[in-house]
């Protein structure tokens, strides 16, 4: 197999979409596929660093670039189930920070939390809930 049909083969299983909806089972896409005519996956699976006991739960947006994967189908006829790897930065959609040392969330409400070199700040556009037997505010 040449390179350039490596690379086709390749394609239908690597490849960057465009969020077009929220699937109807919890934790999944549907992504559009710019580079075959905007035709859409089935639900795809959003990856997440904790599932079990710890969760950390993320959708991307809809209309978001996201990096895909898709797995061989077993009936060895093309792609079958797959994943949203993660989102990625572009010249449209820059990181809101550029110091490598932060680490922050920002929320399309204006919400948001920076660590930036060990000092937190915790900004909430609507209402702040601190919820623990014990609150130390020194």
């Amino acid at each position: 197999m040449g390179i350039e049909a490596l690379l086709r083969e390749l394609s239908k299983y690597f490849f960057i979409g465009i969020v077009s909806q929220y699937g109807k089972t919890p934790g999944t896409v549907i992504v559009t596929r710019p580079d075959q005519d905007d035709r859409t996956t089935t639900e795809l699976y959003v990856l997440s660093r904790c599932t079990k006991e710890t969760k950390d739960y993320w959708m991307p947006d809809i209309n978001e670039a996201v990096m895909c994967i898709l797995l061989p189908n077993t009936s060895g006829k093309g792609p079958g189930e797959g994943f949203v790897i993660g989102a990625h930065y572009s010249s449209v959609d820059a990181p809101a920070e550029t110091d490598t040392n932060v680490r922050s969330i920002r929320y399309k409400d204006g919400s948001y939390i920076v660590n930036d070199n060990g000092n937190i700040e915790i900004h909430a556009s609507k209402h702040l809930t601190l919820t623990a037997p014990k609150i130390d505010i020194n």
